[in-house]
């Protein structure tokens, strides 16, 4: 993949999320996002399905392509979320949702806080949407209500793949119903922020933060990459002073 260039002098918006947290937003962030698109398309064989994680399938992205993003994460970012200019490590990958409500696994169906390298670092995370039907969706943040259920469950389900379900059942009235996709608010989170997709969009914000795709319709998921919801992640380590 070439480098993936951004426009010039973008207009930086900032979304409060609650009192203490924020999310950035950039419209027309990319200077040719249909490049990106007519990529996947050419490489969707390479795209791999996830067992676990995200609901669906992603494509690593070499660091020499996000160059001028990563750079913009380091001047511009750093200022909004106050971390070093050093040190900054980041993964990106180009993931594609495609997974139905009933092939969810039981932590698929909540919101999620991005997992720390370490103590000592934080983590961003900055989401571009390459897809033109906004009815895909976009991102929801959210403030968690049962934490400390959430991270039992959490527990479980590493230790064994599908092995929260039951406690989950036992504990909340939503997993004795049909899975779907977290898409408001409910017994276990609180929805604070619904960010809109729109093409070209990137969206920067903490790891921290309880967030999920907020997918409606997942009827309107496709594996076509011309027209599904295919995203361009990258997720950024960083350290504070």
């Amino acid at each position: 993949m070439n480098t993936i260039e951004i426009n010039p002098g973008p207009d930086i918006q900032v979304r409060q999320i609650s009192e203490d947290s924020h999310c950035v937003i950039v419209d027309d962030f990319l200077r040719n996002p249909e490049a990106i698109v007519e990529f996947a398309c050419t490489n969707a064989a390479k795209f791999e399905p996830q067992d676990v994680g995200y609901p669906g399938m992603l494509y690593d992205v070499s660091h020499t392509a996000m160059s001028e993003v990563q750079r913009f994460i380091r001047n511009h970012m750093s200022r909004q979320f106050s971390f070093l200019k050093g040190d900054i490590r980041t993964t990106t990958y180009l993931s594609m949702a495609t997974r139905q409500p009933e092939e969810l696994s039981p932590l698929q169906r909540l919101c999620h806080t991005d997992p720390r390298e370490r103590v000592d670092r934080r983590n961003y995370a900055g989401l571009i949407y390459l897809f033109k039907d906004e009815a895909l969706g976009g991102t929801g943040f959210y403030r968690w209500k049962e934490q400390k259920s959430i991270e039992e469950a959490t527990a479980l389900e590493l230790a064994k793949p599908g092995g929260s379900l039951a406690y989950l059942q036992e504990h909340f009235e939503m997993y004795r119903e049909a899975p779907q996709y977290m898409c408001g608010s409910n017994e276990i989170a609180e929805l604070l922020l619904d960010v809109p997709a729109r093409f070209n969009r990137l969206v920067f914000y903490s790891g921290d933060i309880p967030h999920s795709a907020h997918i409606p319709q997942p009827d309107l998921l496709s594996a076509d990459f011309s027209e599904g919801r295919l995203t361009l992640n990258c997720f950024t380590s960083v350290r504070y002073s």
